[in-house]
């Protein structure tokens, strides 16, 4: 049996050597997991190594609809184009 993990957030892990980094467009933006066990993207950042919580995290990132992604530099880029697009839009 799986267990609910409501009201319960996953602390970021900088440390360990086998922690995958995952960013997020917006810095504190929370998300919560199956299971209820939440995620804070402190900075826009959280970090885990924890393998259940980097198999969910990668079924949502890179999407095109996603704003949670792999790689910083895409934050960036995904960013700078929204820019673009809105001062376009005000034109």
């Amino acid at each position: 049996m799986t267990a609910i993990k409501v009201g319960e957030i996953a602390p970021s892990d900088f440390k360990s050597k086998n922690a995958k980094a995952f960013y997020h467009m917006v810095p504190g933006a929370r998300s919560v997991m199956p299971d209820g066990l939440e995620i804070v993207f402190q900075g826009g950042v959280f970090s885990t190594a924890d393998p259940e919580i980097i198999a969910e995290l990668e079924k949502v990132a890179d999407r095109p609809t996603s704003m949670i992604y792999t790689k910083r530099e895409t934050v960036a880029t995904v960013q700078a184009t929204v820019k673009t697009a809105a001062a376009d839009a005000v034109q």
